[in-house]
């Protein structure tokens, strides 16, 4: 096993991208034109002739040092190979991070196990899922009591489902109703991007629900990906909030896909999603702190 450090410039486009569409533990989050969209600086390290890869996601810190972190947009990236993720597979990949990244924060996908002999502090994350490969009647009769009743006056209400929302409506959704508003310009221009390509390689779709007047409620974007429906931004208003118009969305794009053989991918750790039949699929958080004075 021979792991090599590239820069981002230097990486076969081709070779990247059919490792990360054939891994066992591929997401959308680690093809080229995602982490292009979502980081201006990565560069990667790969397994002989890129049959596993790890991005580096990273940002300039003192003393030409340079910081891993975890970008917003993208859930987990880490390892991602067509091979068996052994315990040595693992280990090599992430002892082979150059010196140069002297603080290390990084979220691995699924599939990904950090063992407690490696030098990284690890905390276990909660993705969920529900598998659609069922008729919608089977699936439904999973929900929890409370999510059919919020469902059952959504649907009673006057609210509309709509379809092929720009992503600048979107982005100004997002952009006035999330709580997160560290980093909002960057995360709506960085939103955008992403829908857009997403849309260009016929991966995405947005939706929406609408009250009578016309006010957008609730949206979303998904992105159809590795055998997984992903909801990408999942944004509410506070009277959306009040009228379970998330609720009815979600439970739209569930009916729509039943039957089929994907997983439906909340993209989040919240509870919220066990009404819907969701369940938890672990993924780890990993974080090194070296400090400046040791890399001199």
């Amino acid at each position: 096993m021979n792991i090599h450090y590239l820069k981002a410039e230097e990486i076969d486009k081709n070779k990247w991208n059919s490792c990360v569409h054939f891994a066992n533990n591929g997401n959308p989050f680690g093809y080229m034109w995602y982490l292009n969209n979502i980081s201006k600086n990565w560069d990667c390290l790969i397994e002989d002739d890129y049959e596993s890869v790890l991005p580096l996601i990273w940002e300039p810190k003192m003393l030409k040092t340079k910081e891993l972190f975890i970008p917003h947009w993208a859930r987990s990236t880490g390892i991602y190979s067509v091979n068996i993720l052994s315990k040595a597979r693992v280990d090599a990949f992430l002892n082979a991070i150059p010196l140069e990244y002297q603080n290390i924060k990084m979220a691995l996908n699924e599939g990904v196990m950090v063992h407690d002999d490696l030098d990284f502090e690890k905390t276990e994350q909660q993705n969920y899922h529900i598998l659609l490969n069922k008729d919608y009647p089977s699936i439904a009769n999973d929900y929890a009591e409370e999510t059919k009743d919020i469902i059952s006056e959504a649907e009673s209400s006057s609210m509309f489902s709509i379809a092929n929302l720009k992503p600048e409506v979107l982005a100004d959704f997002y952009k006035k109703h999330t709580k997160e508003n560290k980093w909002v310009n960057e995360k709506f221009h960085a939103l955008q991007r992403i829908m857009y390509n997403a849309m260009h390689r016929g991966l995405g779709f947005s939706t929406g629900v609408e009250d009578k007047k016309g006010n957008l409620l609730a949206a979303d974007f998904f992105i159809f990906s590795h055998g997984k429906l992903m909801s990408l931004i999942g944004t509410i208003s506070e009277e959306g909030m009040k009228t379970g118009a998330h609720h009815m969305l979600i439970d739209r794009i569930i009916q729509t896909n039943a039957t089929r053989p994907i997983i439906f991918d909340f993209n989040v750790d919240e509870k919220w999603t066990e009404g819907f039949g969701a369940k938890p699929t672990p993924y780890f958080h990993i974080k090194r702190k070296k400090g400046w004075r040791k890399f001199l």
